[in-house]
C-alpha cells in the first residue's frame, strides 16, 4: 500500500504511522480513525492533511510495482568486472501516480476514440509507457503534453488492431518493426555527458483492414496516415518523401499483390524525435516488393533510387560509392532507407542492412569501411564499442575479437547497421545496432551492463530514472528471466571518439495495468 505518510512532511504524529499499515475500508480502520479524531485534540494541525490522503488514496487505481536496484557500481570498476554486479528486485514498492499527471489531463480533453482499437493503444499499451518514459527522461509538463497529446490524436489511430481483438499470438497484419508483429518500438538515446535523454519512436501505419480482401497489402493506413500529418503541428519537407515513396511502391500491386510467406510485408515505417524544440519525423522505404518485382537485387534498387532522387548528382554521392566499392568485398542483407523529412540538402541518407557475422574484427571492418575511413577517434571509439560489446554479450568477460556470438536461427539475427551521409559528403559514417534481444543473456543483464558503461563515463545521472522506468512498465520475472524486452543497443561513434548510445525496446501493455486485469 501507498504510504499514507509519505509527503505530509516532517513533524507529525507518530500515531499516524499505523494509518498507513491498515486497509482503507477495514473495520480497523474505522477505528483508527476515531483514535486519531481524540488524539486530533492534543496534535492540531496534521489530522486534516491525513485525511485529504486518504480520499486522494481511496481515488488511486495504480498497483505496486516491484523496483529494480542497481548496487553502486564505482566509476573505476572495470569493465571486466561487471558480471560481479548484482541487482535485486525489492516488491511492493507504490508506484508513483505523478507520472501519469499529464497523461490524465490529456485523456481528460481527448474527444470520443473513433474506434476501441484506437483506446487500446493510448489507454492500455503504449500511450502510457510513453508517458511513464517522458517523466522518467524529466520533460518539462509542456514537453510531456505536447507529446503525449501527439501521440494520442495523431499516431494512436494507425496502429491498427487491437491485441485484445486478434486470435492467437500472431497480428493479422505482423509489422516487422518488431520480432512479435508490435508496430511500434520505444527508445531512450541516452545524449551527451551533461545532457539530458531524448526520447523517440518509430511506428508501421497499420489499417483495420489490412491482411483482409479489403486491404490485403496495408495501402489504405499509409496516404491516410500522412494526411494526418500533414494536418499535425509537425513542420515537414516532402520533396525527397514523395520521390522515395513513388519509386518504391510498384504499379498495380494492389491487383497483382500476393503475400510473402516466407518474409515481412512491410513497406514503410516513420519515426519521431522528441527533441526540447520540436517534433522531428523521418521516414523509411523497403526496396524488396520493387526489387522482387523487377527482378533486381535491393543494393540495386536502393542505388537507383538515390541516383534519381532531386538533387542528387553523380558528383555528390561520393559516400555511397565508396561504400558500394566495400559492399563487393563482404555478404550484407540490405533493409531499408532512411530519410529525414527536412530540406533535402541537409537531410541524411541512411541505408539500414544486415550482416550475418558476429565477430568483432567483422564490426570494425564494416565501421572503418573496410579501413577505408583511418580517423584516430574512430579507432578510440571502436575500443569503447568492444568493452561494451564484451559488458552486452559476454558478462564483461574479455573476448577474442575473432570470436562469434552464439548461434542463433533468426530472421532478424545478426548485426544490424547503418551507413549515413548527406550529399555531398564524401565518407559514410556507420551506426551499430547490437541485436541484444537475440545474444544477451536477460534484460536484467542489459541494464547492468549498460550502468557500468556509464558509470565508467561518469554518464550515470539518468541511470536510476531508466531503471524505475523498466520497473514500472515490465516485470520482473520477464527481466530476470530472458531477454527481449530491449531489441537493440544502438552506437554510433561521435567526432570525438565517444559513443552515442540509444536503447531501443519493445513496449506492451505496462505491468502496472496488467497485474490490475
Amino acid at each position: 500500500m501507498l504510504s499514507l505518510l509519505s509527503d505530509l512532511g516532517s513533524g507529525e504524529s507518530p500515531v499516524v504511522s499505523l494509518l498507513s499499515m491498515l486497509p482503507v475500508y477495514s473495520i480497523p480502520f474505522l477505528f483508527s480513525l476515531f483514535i486519531l479524531t481524540v488524539c486530533n485534540a492534543l496534535h492540531k494541525g496534521w489530522l486534516p492533511s491525513v485525511m485529504k490522503r486518504v480520499r486522494t488514496l481511496r481515488s488511486e487505481t495504480e498497483l505496486h510495482v516491484p523496483h529494480l536496484q542497481l548496487a553502486p557500481v564505482s566509476p573505476t570498476v572495470p569493465v571486466e568486472k561487471e558480471s560481479q554486479i548484482q541487482t535485486q528486485w525489492i516488491t511492493h514498492s507504490p508506484y508513483d501516480s505523478v507520472e501519469l499527471s499529464v497523461w490524465h489531463r490529456v485523456n481528460s480533453e481527448l474527444e470520443p476514440f473513433k474506434s476501441h482499437h484506437q483506446r487500446f493503444w493510448w489507454s492500455k499499451h503504449s500511450g502510457k509507457s510513453l508517458a511513464i518514459l517522458l517523466h522518467a527522461a524529466e520533460y518539462p509538463e509542456q514537453l510531456q503534453y505536447r507529446d503525449l497529446k501527439f501521440f494520442a490524436t495523431d499516431i494512436a489511430p494507425y496502429l491498427g488492431i487491437s491485441h485484445e481483438t486478434t486470435q492467437g499470438d500472431t497480428p493479422r497484419w505482423p509489422s516487422f518493426m518488431t520480432d512479435d508483429g508490435t508496430p511500434l518500438e520505444l527508445s531512450w538515446d541516452w545524449g551527451t555527458k551533461d545532457g539530458p535523454p531524448t526520447i523517440r519512436y518509430s511506428i508501421e501505419p497499420i489499417g483495420l483492414h489490412a491482411g483482409f480482401l479489403l486491404d490485403p497489402s496495408n495501402l489504405l493506413a499509409g496516404p491516410a496516415f500522412q494526411k494526418q500529418l500533414l494536418n499535425s503541428s509537425i513542420e515537414m519537407r516532402l520533396e525527397w518523401f514523395q520521390h522515395f515513396k513513388e519509386f518504391f511502391d510498384v504499379p498495380d500491386r494492389e491487383d497483382g499483390f500476393q503475400r510473402d510467406i516466407e518474409d515481412h510485408n512491410t513497406s514503410i515505417f516513420y519515426a519521431f524525435d522528441l527533441s526540447p524544440t520540436e517534433v522531428t519525423a523521418k521516414a523509411y522505404f523497403f526496396p524488396k516488393t520493387r526489387a522482387r518485382a523487377r527482378g533486381q537485387s535491393n543494393l540495386e534498387v536502393l542505388t537507383q533510387a538515390m541516383q534519381a532522387a532531386p538533387h542528387s548528382t553523380k558528383n555528390n554521392l561520393d559516400a555511397w560509392q565508396m561504400f558500394c566499392d566495400f559492399s563487393t568485398e563482404i555478404s550484407l542483407e540490405y533493409e531499408m532507407l532512411a530519410i529525414d523529412l527536412i530540406d533535402p540538402l541537409e537531410s541524411r541518407l541512411k541505408i539500414y542492412f544486415r550482416c550475418r557475422e558476429t565477430t568483432f574484427n567483422s564490426v570494425v571492418n564494416i565501421m572503418t569501411v573496410g579501413g577505408r575511413i583511418k580517423n584516430p577517434k574512430l579507432y578510440q571509439g571502436l575500443e569503447d564499442l568492444k568493452r561494451l560489446w564484451d559488458a552486452l554479450f559476454h558478462a564483461g568477460s574479455h573476448t577474442s575479437p575473432d570470436q562469434s556470438l552464439r548461434e542463433v536461427s533468426h530472421r532478424t539475427a545478426g548485426i544490424l547497421y547503418n551507413i549515413e551521409f548527406r550529399l555531398g559528403e564524401a565518407y559514410p559514417v556507420a551506426k551499430i545496432y547490437l541485436p541484444v534481444r537475440h545474444y544477451s543473456n536477460s534484460d536484467e543483464a542489459i541494464i547492468r551492463a549498460l550502468s557500468a558503461h556509464f558509470q565508467q563515463h561518469q554518464r550515470g545521472k539518468y541511470m536510476p530514472n531508466y531503471v524505475h522506468a523498466m520497473q514500472a512498465l515490465f516485470s520482473p520475472k520477464a527481466m530476470q528471466e530472458r531477454s527481449g524486452i530491449h531489441t537493440y543497443i544502438g552506437c554510433a561513434i561521435r567526432p570525438n571518439g565517444t559513443l552515442r548510445v540509444v536503447s531501443y525496446f519493445k513496449p506492451g501493455v505496462p505491468d502496472f495495468i496488467a497485474r490490475s486485469q
